[in-house]
C-alpha cells in the first residue's frame, strides 16, 4: 500500500468518523423545527420521512464527500469519495433497532435514508471535483 493511498483511506474513514460530531448537533436542532411535522400515508411515511430526518446528515455527508475528493491524491479523486459513501451507506443502514418485527415499507423506508446519505456524499463529492477541475483550468 502506497503512502498516498494510506492517506487518503485514513483521510475518508476520519471524515467520516468526525463528521458525526457536527451532524449530531445539527440534526437536534433540525429536530425541533421539524418535530411537529405528520407524516400520513405510505408514500410520505416512507419516502418523504428518511428524506426530511436525514436531511442534516445528508447535509455533513455532501461536505465530506466534497472534503474527501479535494483533498485526495490522485488522477481521480471521485473515486476515494467511495469509501465514506460506503460507510455512511454500511452504517445508516445498519444503524435500526425495532421495536416489533420490521415490514416491507420499514425496509424500504430504512433502504432510502441509507441511500440517501450515500448519494448526498458522492454528490458533494462530484461537486468538489469539478469545481476542482475549473480552478486548475482557469490558474494553470
Amino acid at each position: 500500500m502506497t503512502a498516498a493511498t494510506f492517506k487518503n483511506l485514513l483521510m475518508g474513514g476520519g471524515a467520516y468518523y468526525l463528521s458525526w460530531w457536527l451532524a449530531y448537533p445539527l440534526a437536534f436542532g433540525y429536530g425541533k423545527l421539524t418535530e411537529r411535522i405528520i407524516y400520513r400515508g405510505e408514500f410520505a411515511s416512507v419516502v418523504a420521512m428518511p428524506l426530511v430526518t436525514g436531511f442534516p446528515y445528508a447535509l455533513v455527508a455532501a461536505g465530506v464527500g466534497a472534503y474527501v475528493a479535494w483533498l485526495a491524491e490522485s488522477k481521480r479523486p471521485l473515486l476515494w469519495a467511495i469509501f465514506p459513501a460506503s460507510l455512511y451507506a454500511f452504517f445508516a443502514f445498519r444503524g435500526y433497532h425495532w421495536v416489533r418485527p420490521p415490514m416491507l415499507v420499514d425496509r424500504a423506508a430504512q433502504v432510502i435514508g441509507a441511500v440517501f446519505l450515500a448519494v448526498a456524499c458522492l454528490g458533494g463529492a462530484m461537486i468538489a471535483v469539478r469545481r476542482r477541475a475549473s480552478s486548475r483550468a482557469r490558474n494553470p
